[in-house]
């Protein structure tokens, strides 16, 4: 039986960092500029590879909220058990 591989946080980032900055690369090659650019070229939904960029610009930026948020989350509990505390002894 086969598992799936746990990832950490960081790593998950690392990953989605490192698909961002290998898109941009080929998409800034003038070779695949040239493969875009023709008029034959076409997806389904006219999704070009600057739409995958954005989507894993957009996903990153989901998770740094995340990371964000359950930070603040856990400071202002820290910042409330400590005013119940002042309360208490009030």
């Amino acid at each position: 039986m086969h598992t799936q591989p746990s990832l950490t946080t960081t790593e998950i980032m690392t990953i989605i960092l490192g698909c961002e900055q290998t898109l941009r690369f080929v998409q800034a090659s003038p070779n695949y500029k040239q493969i875009e650019a023709s008029e034959k070229f076409s997806t389904s939904n006219d999704l070009r590879l600057g739409d995958a960029v954005q989507a894993l610009m957009e996903i990153h930026e989901a998770i740094l909220n995340i990371e964000f948020y359950s930070q603040v989350e856990g400071q202002t509990y820290a910042f409330n058990d400590s005013l119940r505390g002042c309360l208490k002894s009030s």
